[in-house]
């Protein structure tokens, strides 16, 4: 089985525009694809209550996650993600107990994955049928080093969309953690409501 170790490195916050929200940069050069960048929240307007993540890159197709904001990151609700100029189908299941059971489904360009937590927050692995990519933060929240191994018939196809993924908030993908920010984000959905209400 080939294997192919990288490593994103913080590259600092940026202001990208006036009024627009600090946006966190990494950069980094997985063996043969070239340097890659992750970027979140990117041309997001502070007022915007949905943000974006997108990764780009010399050899990595181009591929963006929307979701509303969380954090500072867009979180799984009103989800949409676009890679290589096609839009994946997802699908998850919020009352799942296991970490397995609440993994993210996606199906793109005639392919199926499942993107889950290993065991706490910092790990996430993304898996198809004959390649496995797994991401390790160093730490939660902003992490200084992304850093992935690729197992098997990994492209960079499969690498772009491991490496989008860390500019998620992902941390409903364990049952636990959906516990944890179950509060925050009722309060933040009845904020968004009252915006949109007038209130």
């Amino acid at each position: 089985m080939t294997t192919m170790e990288f490593r994103l490195v913080r590259t600092g916050p940026e202001y990208r525009a006036p009024h627009m929200r600090k946006t966190h940069v990494w950069t980094g050069t997985p063996p043969g694809c070239g340097e890659v960048e992750l970027a979140y929240p990117q041309d997001a307007n502070s007022l915007v209550h949905k943000l974006t993540a997108r990764v780009t890159g010399e050899s990595i197709p181009a591929s963006a996650f929307h979701g509303l904001g969380f954090r500072g990151a867009p979180r799984m609700a009103l989800m949409k993600l676009e890679a290589d100029g096609h839009e994946a189908r997802l699908r998850r299941r919020h009352l799942a107990v296991t970490e397995q059971g609440r993994a993210l489904h996606i199906e793109l360009s005639g392919r199926s994955y499942r993107y889950r937590v290993l065991g706490g927050r910092l790990r996430h692995e993304l898996r198809r049928e004959g390649a496995v990519v797994t991401m390790t933060r160093s730490e939660w929240r902003h992490p200084q080093n992304l850093s992935g191994v690729a197992q098997g018939e990994a492209d960079a196809l499969d690498l772009g969309l491991a490496i989008l993924l860390e500019g998620v908030y992902t941390r409903n993908l364990t049952f636990g953690g959906a516990l944890l920010s179950w509060p925050g984000r009722f309060l933040h959905r009845m904020s968004f409501l009252g915006h949109f209400m007038g209130g």
